[in-house]
Parts: structure tokens; C-alpha cells; sequence
């Protein structure tokens, strides 16, 4: 088991904090995107789940990107960025769902956005003819030491929730978990992983305050966006599981939402880094690098996915995140004059563990000891180039 946390000055939690307010402009170029987004798990009677929420501000270089099959300006790459303040094209997306039902695009809107380093705001806002205003901002609360608060307006949600954490583990401070800036491009990601959250949302299902757990990322990819595998998932007790598997394969040229016919050839791919975590939600952090996440093709309208974990200590985790939703964000850019036009797809897929096992630092994992796990799985497919 590595240690929970190592000791770090308040000044470093604020340097990596304030990261998440620019989207490195120096750093970018006609490859580059960007997305702040947030996972929103709303405590329910068994714990966290089978609701979630998530609502993302994104963003590309280009003449023309499609975000969810909606036309929008892309960001330019002479654009002038001055005393902190930097204004791009954006579009804020969201979803909203259970066991029962999926809200897909409750919220899908172009704006231009503005984001301010001093204010420690991003605010991606527009008006309709009648004045009605769609969209969102997020900015630093004020009254805690690490914090956001934030508003979305689309056609489908109202929503304002702030989100908080303490600096007292490395699960739960800003944590700067990728940082590579290479003459061909890069990427860096700024996380807060467990926070807590609690706001007034208005969905299609009616008006309610919600209150859970709550995962934010600020993403900057300076490079084409390759397809990979990611999980999140939390227990009752606040026990986190994690993985991450970028990968290649023929997936890379996969255009809209399809799956090959078997799972031998879904399954076709090469992981180009593996890597996991398991937090005890009393605390104490175990890594795992070796990581297999594979779709079951021929489960029904979504895929499940068979996921194992493992490390050269015997630490070992496996279940099948048996898939109960689905939500897809896309994006689009056009090349060559509009003559052509690369596809990359977001898949979200809402789970929950089944027939949990495993042995980490000593102890058993199986859903009666743990309660139920719930999840994100995000299996994204194509080349954004």
C-alpha cells in the first residue's frame, strides 16, 4: 500500500488548483482540445448510485468542430490572450440518468467562452432572440479552501451545485495526475477526484436538491484524441476504484456508435499504457499496472465489460460492470476545405459491479462486505485528428 498523502504546502494545492482556470493557449496547436467537466454521483439509499449526472464544457481548435452533431466555430489558434483572460468557442453538454432512463443532451450549446486566471471563472454563455440565456460557467467558491461552484441553463436542466474538498489526502486535494509537453504535442490533466457536492437541479423528472459525491478533470490534449478506457467507481462508504487504458486497434476508424460483430474482434487492441488505483474510503491507496477492460459484445443493446486489475503484490481485482445506460458525446472536425472530416466518440456508459472479487492489502472484496459499486465507464472510439 503506498502512503495515503504526502505532505504538501497549501501553496502547492493552490499552484496545481489554478491550473484548472487556462488551458495552456502557449501549449496549443491544430491537434488541440480542451474540457472541464463534472461527474455528479447523488447519494441515494444504498449509497452512490445508480444516478449520475455529468456536464462538461468543451472545446477544439478548428474552422468548424461538430460537438454532438451541432455546428460550431472552433477555437483559433491567433486568437489574442491577455492579461489572463482568454476567449475561444465552446459547448457545454450534459446528461442525466438512472436504472430507468437516460436524459441524453439535456443541455447542448455553443457559446463563446471566457475564461479569466485573475477571477478564477470559465463562463460559456448565450442568448436566444427572445433573450433566454443557455449554457454554463463554473467558478472558485470563495469560502473553502478547495471548491467550485456552477451553473447550467439548457433546454432540458437548471442546474447550480457547488463542489468542495479538503487537502488532507491525495484522493480528495488537486491532484496534477498527467503533465507531458513535447515538441509534437502533449497533454496535461488537473483532478479532483472525491469531492463533495450539493445543489437545486431541475430535470425532466421534476426539481430536487441533490447532494453526493462529485469528480471534476480539467483536460488539455495538444495532440489527435485516441480512443481509450477509462473507469470510475465508488462505494457506500466512499471506497473508490479507478483504471485507465488508452489503446489502438481498428476502433481508431470507427464512425458513429457500432461494435463488431464478436468480442474476439472488440477485443482487438493494443493497451498503450495500463495503470489503477483502489482507495479505501477510510483511507490507504493501492496501485495497480497491469489492467484489462473488455466489452461484451452480445449482452444486449450496450455492452458490459469484464474488467481485471492486478499488481506484482497479489493485489487483484475483477468483476463485470454490467451496463444500465448510456450517454455519447462526439465531436467532429472538418479537414481539407470541409472535404473531409475526422469523428471521435465519447461513450459513457453507466454501471454497476457484478460478482465483485478480489484481495486488496489483505482483505477480501465482495459486494457483502462493500455494498454495491456503481460507475462510469467511458469506451471512446476513433481519431479526432
Amino acid at each position: 500500500m503506498t502512503d495515503d498523502f504526502s505532505d504538501r504546502s497549501v501553496a502547492e494545492h493552490q499552484r496545481v488548483f489554478d491550473k484548472i482556470w487556462s488551458q495552456n493557449p502557449d501549449r496549443q496547436n491544430w491537434a488541440s482540445s480542451s474540457w472541464w467537466f463534472f461527474l455528479l454521483f447523488p447519494e441515494g439509499e444504498a449509497g452512490y448510485g445508480p444516478r449520475q449526472l455529468m456536464f462538461s464544457i468543451a472545446a477544439c481548435v478548428g474552422d468548424q468542430c461538430r460537438v454532438n452533431g451541432l455546428s460550431a466555430q472552433g477555437m483559433d489558434l491567433d486568437r489574442p490572450v491577455s492579461a489572463g483572460v482568454d476567449r475561444f468557442n465552446a459547448t457545454t453538454v450534459g446528461w442525466a440518468g438512472d436504472d430507468d432512463q437516460i436524459h441524453d443532451h439535456i443541455v447542448r450549446q455553443p457559446a463563446e467562452a471566457v475564461l479569466s486566471q485573475e477571477d478564477q471563472r470559465l463562463e460559456a454563455w448565450a442568448e436566444d432572440e427572445d433573450g433566454t440565456r443557455r449554457g454554463s460557467e463554473m467558478t472558485a467558491l470563495s469560502d473553502r479552501p478547495i471548491g467550485l461552484e456552477a451553473e447550467v441553463l439548457g433546454e432540458d436542466v437548471e442546474a447550480e451545485f457547488e463542489a468542495w474538498s479538503a487537502l488532507d489526502s491525495k484522493m480528495t486535494a488537486p491532484h496534477h495526475s498527467l503533465d507531458i509537453d513535447t515538441p509534437l504535442g502533449g497533454v496535461e490533466v488537473v483532478a479532483l477526484r472525491q469531492m463533495d457536492f450539493e445543489g437545486r437541479f431541475d430535470l425532466p423528472d421534476g426539481e430536487e436538491t441533490l447532494s453526493g459525491s462529485c469528480y471534476f478533470q480539467r483536460v488539455c490534449f495538444d495532440m489527435p484524441l485516441f480512443p481509450w478506457k477509462w473507469i470510475w467507481a465508488i462505494f457506500p462508504d466512499g471506497t473508490s476504484f479507478s483504471t485507465m487504458v488508452p489503446f489502438v486497434g481498428p476502433q481508431l476508424f470507427r464512425r458513429g456508435y457500432k461494435f463488431f460483430s464478436s468480442n474476439r474482434l472488440e477485443r482487438l487492441t493494443i493497451p498503450l499504457r495500463q495503470s489503477g488505483f483502489w482507495h479505501w474510503g477510510s483511507g490507504g491507496h493501492v496501485e495497480f499496472d497491469r489492467v484489462t477492460i473488455e466489452p461484451l459484445v452480445d449482452t444486449g443493446a450496450h455492452p458490459d465489460f469484464d474488467v481485471r486489475v492486478e499488481n506484482d503484490d497479489g493485489d487483484y481485482v475483477s468483476f463485470v460492470a454490467r451496463t444500465y445506460g448510456h450517454a455519447r458525446n462526439w465531436l467532429e472536425r472538418e479537414r481539407l476545405g470541409g472535404q473531409v472530416a475526422s469523428h471521435w466518440s465519447y461513450n459513457e456508459f453507466m454501471f454497476r459491479m457484478a460478482g465483485l472479487a478480489g484481495r486488496v492489502d489483505g482483505r477480501n472484496l465482495d459486494e457483502a462486505s462493500l455494498g454495491p459499486g456503481f460507475g462510469t465507464l467511458e469506451y471512446s472510439t476513433g481519431l479526432g485528428l
